[in-house]
């Protein structure tokens, strides 16, 4: 899909972009195709799209995958998406994905090997918590983010922009930058760089309540690990300190200084008394 087919597009459904939901239609036929190798789409794979928009992606996708399923905020595009998804056998729900619940799924236990997502600076964060929190058997997720949140993505312990999509996304598996994609391959064209990114699980290993113990231990990211994780209530200050001690922490320990498997350990002892091997 280039500029000037969703152009074409646009004015044939009457359609145009929201900027308040952060449109910004992709029209490279070079980065769409680079997405869908990535993505190592076949007929014995579910794919799970977040966004789709006018379809960049989704036109080819679904005849890719075995099963295809599109999450759509803006019902605006129904009539574009029902003749290049509904009509070949995809499945499109328009909901909020952040509202979404199992039971809106057109199978309640259905498990996606992929998932794609164009996500906008302002929901970045959770949506692919929400995603990790919700289908935690995916094998990969494809996901373009505007490039400067990369930091946030990427960062390590004792910097400042650590925190728990790092730490969560570096649980969950391998993740990569792929590359970049400059603002003219959109359209409207925005003032900003954007990076495809790659989470690939390895192993069986994520537990997807991490997302909220880790989100408990920054809750109140200026003051010790013993503060911030005890501040919610389910854990003791005396539990927490014997956690320390066992895992051979310092009391004044804060959570941007530990590393991703510190908490699991960490986690492991307060709710199952395991010990720190």
């Amino acid at each position: 899909m280039n500029k000037q087919e969703v152009l074409s597009i646009l004015d044939q459904y009457g359609l145009s972009a929201k900027k308040s939901l952060g449109q910004n239609f992709l029209c490279n036929d070079d980065v769409i195709g680079e997405i869908l190798d990535l993505s190592e789409l076949d007929k014995t794979k579910t794919c799970l799209e977040i966004g789709p928009g006018l379809g960049a992606l989704s036109e080819k996708a679904v005849g890719l995958c075995g099963t295809y399923v599109a999450v759509e905020i803006d019902t605006r595009f129904s009539d574009r998406l029902h003749a290049i998804i509904e009509d070949k056998g995809g499945t499109v729900i328009y909901k909020d994905y952040l509202a979404l619940g199992k039971d809106d799924l057109p199978d309640p236990e259905m498990t996606p090997d992929v998932i794609l997502s164009n996500l906008p600076y302002y929901v970045m964060t959770p949506i692919m918590l929400k995603v990790m929190k919700d289908f935690p058997a995916c094998r990969k997720m494809v996901f373009m983010v505007e490039e400067e949140a990369l930091d946030r993505i990427f960062a390590r312990p004792g910097t400042k922009q650590y925190g728990p999509l790092s730490i969560l996304t570096d649980l969950f598996g391998r993740k990569r930058k792929c590359f970049n994609v400059d603002g003219g391959s959109f359209y409207p064209a925005p003032n900003t760089v954007s990076s495809v990114i790659e989470i690939e699980a390895e192993g069986n290993t994520w537990n997807p309540e991490w997302i909220g113990f880790v989100e408990s231990a920054f809750a109140l990211r200026r003051k010790t690990l013993v503060n911030s994780l005890s501040s919610g209530g389910k854990y003791s200050k005396d539990k927490i300190l014997s956690a320390l001690k066992a895992l051979g922490m310092k009391e004044t320990v804060r959570s941007e200084e530990l590393q991703p498997a510190d908490l699991t350990k960490m986690y492991e002892i307060l709710n199952e008394g395991k010990d720190a091997n």
